[in-house]
């Protein structure tokens, strides 16, 4: 088991322990059958990293500033997730793993076949979102496609939403054929997954300027693929 999978089962495990995580997600009309469909987590203390154990760790390269983009995913998620805090005492700052995303919901991303690639967190104290994914992920991955697929496959028809929440709530009101996308707009790996298994494509992109251009692109150059509604 690659530590993606393992941050998210710690991640599961912090939201069953979480009160506030638990009330955080009622208040916002999440089940908590989807919370067990969809594997949610929260991020409530620093989750261990060993890079030893990364069949992708080499120290020479992970160790070398200039080779950042060729870190394997271990290093690369503890610089992502880390903050460095003055210590009393101490001249230097200090490195601390995992505190940048403390007290966040994880919303893990697969592919279709239900693979983990990665997570996204949302901030319980503030509006923010922040992704993290493996470097290696051959097909596109989207949030609440796991659970999802069958419905996507027997209707040839999605929702895309830009985040976890909007995916919750649409699945809940609307059908079970919704994903999100992370982003306001559409990769070449998901744009190839929409191809392969979908003919009609609903797009609720949030109602801002990330979001606007996500469906002019969208209608500009895909419109011909797909029977497109916005």
């Amino acid at each position: 088991m690659g530590f993606v999978d393992q941050f998210v089962e710690w991640a599961n495990r912090g939201l069953g322990e979480s009160d506030e995580a638990q009330e955080y997600l009622t208040g916002r009309g999440v089940s908590q059958d989807q919370w067990a469909r969809h594997r949610l987590g929260f991020s409530g203390g620093d989750f261990s990293v060993d890079p030893g154990l990364d069949s992708g760790h080499d120290p020479a390269v992970c160790g070398d500033r200039d080779k950042k983009h060729l870190r394997c995913d271990s290093c690369r998620y503890i610089a992502w997730s880390s903050s460095w805090e003055l210590v009393e005492g101490c001249a230097r700052r200090q490195q601390t793993v995992g505190r940048r995303i403390a007290r966040s919901i994880v919303f893990p991303l697969t592919n279709y076949a239900g693979q983990v690639v990665g997570f996204q967190v949302r901030s319980l104290d503030v509006k923010s979102y922040d992704t993290f994914t493996v470097s290696r992920r051959p097909e596109g991955y989207f949030f609440g496609i796991g659970p999802n697929m069958d419905a996507i496959w027997s209707s040839r028809e999605v929702w895309l939403v830009e985040g976890g929440p909007d995916q919750l709530i649409l699945e809940r009101l609307v059908a079970p054929n919704v994903i999100a996308l992370t982003t306001s707009a559409i990769g070449k790996l998901q744009l190839l997954f929409l191809r392969r298994f979908v003919r009609i494509v609903n797009l609720c992109l949030d109602i801002d300027a990330g979001g606007r251009k996500g469906v002019r692109s969208f209608f500009r150059f895909n419109a011909a693929d797909f029977d497109t509604r916005d």
